[in-house]
């Protein structure tokens, strides 16, 4: 499928529309509770799910000695060591800088997976990710949180763009565990990797975090935060690299700053400037030349799943 829109894409769209809406849910819980401590019981809370999910639906979730590897580098780069550089980024660096440094995700992606060989870039491609990218940066300065380049800000954005490339890099690894499981059986495998690796730098803030002074609508927010926004919502995410591929994917993840600011909309009566309307219509225009341009030559297939109850592949 290259020229309409699927199930795979509405599918990514629900993503989007979920993620987007995480933006506000986060930032009200993190009033009560640390960025670090709010991860670690977000994707731990996430992981004890997945793996449940997928041994009632799929077996026990085992694979192979030798994905194990694989497994951990993507639980790291998607979750365990993203979560650390984007929220120690964010700590010094503007919300507006955080999501363009964010928006170079396709482009990492890209990047990886042509150098791996798992991906031929068209050149219609390219020039969707540089649309969605511009356009991610006028929907910013059309709210007036324009990007700002100051010395306090630059060890922020540094941080958040290497978080952007580990999730660049998570998209491509994921390739090769996805031909040999399903999306849940890697994900539950992976994201629980990565959510040890968050608890143990994690320590120090849990420690100090005064959790019985947490407020109701606080928990409320850390269980959408973990069961459709990071459970749910990593399956699909990882399910769709596996069916149209890397770079078509996340490239979605540029859509996700217009719609945040759509349910701001409807949520917050603020008003929506000309200048974001552009920008989304951008984001819109270039998500959808690098979703379907086509790509002479080697076309990657979309990799079949296999998920065994056994984990022999």
């Amino acid at each position: 499928m290259r020229g309409r829109l699927g199930r795979t894409d509405l599918l990514l769209l629900s993503v989007v529309l979920i993620w987007a809406a995480s933006f506000s849910v986060v930032k009200y819980a993190l009033r009560e509770i640390g960025p670090l401590a709010f991860s670690s019981v977000r994707f731990v809370t996430a992981s004890v799910m997945l793996l449940i999910w997928a041994w009632v639906t799929e077996g026990k979730p085992v694979i192979r000695r030798e994905d194990w590897l694989r497994a951990i580098m993507v639980g790291l780069t998607a979750v365990g060591v993203y979560q650390v550089f984007f929220a120690v980024g964010l700590q010094y660096t503007t919300a507006s800088n955080s999501s363009l440094m964010l928006a170079t995700i396709p482009a990492w992606t890209a990047m990886f997976a042509a150098a791996s060989g798992q991906e031929r870039i068209a050149p219609l491609q390219i020039v969707g990710m540089c649309m969605s990218f511009v356009g991610v940066a006028l929907t910013i300065r059309g709210g007036g949180a324009g990007f700002q380049l100051a010395w306090d800000s630059i060890r922020g954005d540094a941080m958040t763009l290497i978080a952007a490339a580990l999730s660049g890099a998570s998209a491509v690894l994921s390739r090769r565990l996805l031909a040999r499981y399903s999306a849940l059986r890697m994900m539950s495998v992976s994201m629980l990797c990565g959510s040890v690796f968050l608890v143990v730098v994690s320590v120090p803030e849990m420690v100090a975090q005064q959790w019985s002074h947490i407020s109701w609508g606080t928990w409320l927010a850390l269980a959408f935060s973990a069961v459709p926004a990071a459970g749910v919502a990593y399956v699909i995410w990882f399910k769709s690299i596996g069916e149209i591929g890397a770079s078509r994917t996340v490239i979605y993840n540029n859509l996700i700053p217009p719609v945040a600011i759509l349910i701001a909309l409807t949520t917050l009566g603020e008003r929506l400037t000309a200048l974001q309307a552009l920008g989304a219509a951008i984001v819109l225009g270039g998500v959808v030349l690098t979703r379907f341009a086509q790509v002479k030559g080697l076309e990657p297939e979309p990799l079949v799943q296999v998920a065994k109850s056994d984990g022999s592949g």
